[in-house]
């Protein structure tokens, strides 16, 4: 279809202005090596230059003077800005680089304006582009303000609630599900010494022993080779345990002290039983330990990134999956402290737990990217893996990242013509 049905009214940051001409330019960058007693030269391509768009508008009638004012004003604010051509659309970054403005007297109440624009294209800065292993080592930074974030609201609460006269009940019931759900963390890892201090007193103390404990947690997972997934599921359902603990704790479904939940003891049958704790303090232990969860999931996933940036032994999908894993987490700990608190309280909170949200996902992007596109290749003839991966790419011992990436694959040895399977394009 011709410009001629399909013409777009031109304007530069949304100030229209009627066209006559326009001359569109573009040439590339060329570097010629020219060498003594040969003819010709060696020209390299160095890429193309900046587009440049030659505009002539036309103001007339009697109110021309205004709407060319209008125009030149915004020319003149410099930068870059949106241009409308008439024939190409829109061009998002056009800059001014002048104008002539030309009146003749045999056309009164007019003028013609010739417009030249370049197209600016942003360039790459020097050293802004950010490697997987610091991206990696960010979210451990992201987390830790969040983590810090939280312990902060959740101290401040705990001030509100000592200044609450006649409260000791309630304090001693808040007490309970603090000290029950610290020592059933505790029983599941080794060799981690807790705070003696009084959680009502010190809360950020109970914040802190919560993280150093699923830290720990994290720590006694060995993420081996092959294993690395697996031990990953296995500690998402371990931390979704632990997160249930001040609810269980609070309705006695477990023990408040540690070691004491066998049913021959007269002290277990007496620690576990309902504790009758409030339940927004219940909702604000969950909101910590939510947050501490978190924290210890992203940073382990950062780990588990940085590594994966060294020696890739996951595919596209489980990175994926370790990513939307600790997204979801971030996500509980957001809705949690929302509904727990009125919204520019919990902002801080909220605020920091996204921005490590986004940190996670930009590092588990830049870890897929590392490596080549992930596609679908077709098996041409009958073989192995050892002898695809040969085929494929030159290389017999890129077997096993073929095997990785079709974890479906029954028979590896087996492979016939037609069959499809997951590879990486290079």
């Amino acid at each position: 279809m011709a410009w001629e049905y399909t013409l777009l009214d031109a304007s530069f940051r949304g100030v229209p202005f009627d066209c006559l001409e326009t001359e569109d330019s573009a040439s590339r960058a060329v570097a010629s090596h020219e060498y003594p007693y040969l003819d010709g030269a060696d020209v390299e391509d160095l890429g193309r230059k900046a587009r440049t768009v030659k505009i002539t508008a036309f103001f007339h009638g009697d109110s021309y003077e205004s709407r060319l004012q209008t125009l030149l004003a915004v020319l003149d604010q410099g930068g870059t800005g949106e241009l409308i051509h008439p024939v190409f659309g829109s061009i998002k970054d056009a800059l001014p680089t002048g104008y002539t403005i030309s009146h003749k007297g045999e056309t009164p109440d007019s003028c013609t304006v010739v417009l030249n624009f370049t197209e600016a294209t942003p360039g790459n800065p020097f050293f802004v582009r950010q490697l997987p292993l610091q991206l990696a080592d960010v979210i451990s930074l992201l987390m830790s303000a969040a983590f810090g974030n939280g312990a902060g609201a959740f101290s401040s609460v705990f001030d509100t609630l000592k200044g609450i006269k006649n409260n000791l009940a309630r304090l001693n019931a808040l007490r309970s599900v603090l000290t029950g759900t610290l020592s059933n963390i505790r029983s599941q890892i080794s060799g981690v010494i807790g705070t003696t201090l009084d959680m009502i007193d010190y809360p950020r103390a109970f914040a802190s022993d919560v993280v150093g404990m699923m830290r720990g947690m994290a720590e006694q997972c060995g993420f081996g080779s092959g294993a690395v997934l697996s031990d990953w599921k296995s500690l998402v359902r371990q931390f979704d345990g632990v997160v249930q603990l001040p609810a269980r704790v609070a309705a006695g479904t477990v023990s408040t002290t540690a070691g004491s939940s066998g049913s021959g003891s007269a002290a277990a049958n007496a620690a576990v039983q309902p504790v009758g704790a409030h339940a927004d303090d219940v909702a604000l232990v969950t909101a910590m330990v939510r947050v501490a969860a978190s924290t210890a999931l992203a940073e382990t996933a950062g780990q588990i990134f940085a590594a994966e940036a060294e020696q890739p032994t996951l595919s596209p999908q489980e990175i994926e999956q370790i990513s939307n894993d600790v997204r979801e987490s971030l996500q509980a700990s957001i809705d949690a402290w929302r509904d727990l608190l009125p919204v520019e309280t919990a902002r801080p909170v909220t605020e920091s737990l996204k921005d490590a949200a986004l940190g996670v996902q930009r590092a588990a992007v830049s870890v897929i990217d590392v490596l080549p596109p992930l596609v679908t290749r077709r098996v041409e003839a009958p073989g192995n893996l050892h002898l695809l991966a040969f085929r494929w790419y030159g290389d017999y011992s890129r077997a096993g990242e073929l095997a990785r990436l079709n974890p479906t694959l029954i028979n590896p040895n087996g492979l016939q013509t037609g069959d499809t399977l997951n590879a990486y394009a290079r």
